[in-house]
């Protein structure tokens, strides 16, 4: 495995983990309404690093098997925060670890940030508990957060600063 920029050749992969229902309904974004143009202008927007870094873990075939992301990225404050998604011929095969160790790794060795959080809704049970034994520090809900699929749900913040992060 490894991480490299996003490209087009990944937009039909990332379509298929944006319209799977399963995935699909665990996220407070509305990824169903993507289509390939709005996943293609997501890529070529993705080529510049800056304040958003955006990075495809493929496999030793340099198949796209999910985006790992840092978001907002602050170098006044030292911080981003994180996001992950993953087709599901991906799940159980270690490549969620994988590429959270890579991108941490770029966020406190590469861009000398101190602190990615991230925030996930309470429902989306396999994420909480990832983040949770990845060993990413739980720091509190809010609730009644946000509206998906015709209900409020509660929406759960992690964290993990550079010092409690051991550099793969």
């Amino acid at each position: 495995m490894k991480l490299r920029k996003l490209q087009e050749k990944d937009a039909g992969n990332m379509l298929s983990w944006m319209h799977d229902d399963t995935i699909n309904r665990i996220f407070a974004t509305d990824f169903k309404s993507f289509d390939e143009h709005k996943v293609l202008s997501f890529i070529e927007s993705s080529k510049t690093d800056g304040e958003q870094l955006h990075r495809a873990c493929v496999n030793d075939d340099d198949e796209y098997l999910g985006t790992v992301s840092l978001k907002g990225i602050n170098q006044i404050n030292k911080n981003a925060e994180y996001a992950i998604s993953f087709c599901k011929k991906a799940h159980g095969t270690g490549a969620a670890k994988y590429a959270t160790d890579e991108i941490l790794r770029i966020a406190f060795q590469d861009l000398g940030l101190e602190r990615v959080y991230l925030n996930v809704l309470s429902i989306n049970e396999r994420a909480n508990a990832f983040y949770t034994k990845y060993g990413f520090t739980y720091e509190g809900s809010f609730i009644n957060h946000v509206f998906v699929n015709d209900a409020f749900c509660d929406l759960n913040w992690y964290r993990m600063l550079k010092e409690e992060f051991d550099i793969p």
